[in-house]
């Protein structure tokens, strides 16, 4: 995957080097100085300039990123949202660092938002790991199997069908505000939010089975 972050911020640093094996990560900063100890400081190619600057975003590869972060100030993270979500990026995600202001992002549709408030790092994190409409909850051991959670929809071949998924666990059921343990003859039903452990090899093709593909 390849992930832009703007902003000379810890998070970014640490998140740079949460994901630099795995990914490829551009980080962009402003900053002469900070731009400099960042690139000292992790493996991620570092683009000094301006996060709003569309120039410096193409620079930073944004025609072909498959996510953007932005971590900088709220202004500053909203602008660079709405740039990235007119250029179609798939994964725009936002540090909101005051609470009063994650409405206004909202509201710019821009949904996927990590309170700095919380764990941002951890937060986005599973924001980028997520698999279509298939939500990150966490890792387990080292992180060869993830928990995640899928919302049964309308036309599901999962509806009407006892809570077995092949290669996966179904843990729990989330339905009309409740939450239980699926029994062998529970039924799933459309609207459902399936808590499901699952190998991370297999995230994929189990949203893919969910989806019906």
């Amino acid at each position: 995957m390849k992930i832009i972050i703007v902003g000379g911020t810890p998070t970014a640093l640490t998140l740079a080097n949460l994901l630099g094996d795995e990914h490829q990560i551009t980080i962009i900063e402003e900053d002469e100085e900070k731009a400099k100890k960042f690139a000292n400081s992790t493996s991620a190619l570092v683009v000094k300039g301006d996060g709003t600057d569309i120039s410096i975003l193409n620079e930073a590869g944004l025609t072909d990123a498959d996510a953007i972060v932005s971590t900088s100030d709220d202004k500053t993270n909203l602008m660079i949202c709405e740039i990235a979500k007119s250029e179609e990026v798939p994964k725009v995600i936002a540090l909101v660092n005051e609470p009063k202001n994650e409405e206004l992002f909202q509201k710019l549709g821009i949904t996927q938002l990590v309170s700095a408030v919380g764990t941002n790092v951890t937060g986005i994190k599973n924001l980028l790991s997520q698999v279509g409409d298939a939500r990150i909850v966490c890792q387990l051991g080292t992180g060869e199997l993830q928990v995640i959670e899928a919302t049964v929809s309308k036309g599901n071949p999962l509806v009407e069908q006892p809570p077995i998924i092949n290669g996966a666990v179904i843990a729990a059921i989330y339905r009309s505000g409740e939450i239980m343990i699926p029994k062998s003859d529970t039924m799933i039903q459309e609207g459902d939010v399936l808590v499901i452990v699952v190998e991370t090899k297999n995230v994929q093709k189990i949203q893919d089975f969910i989806q019906g593909k």
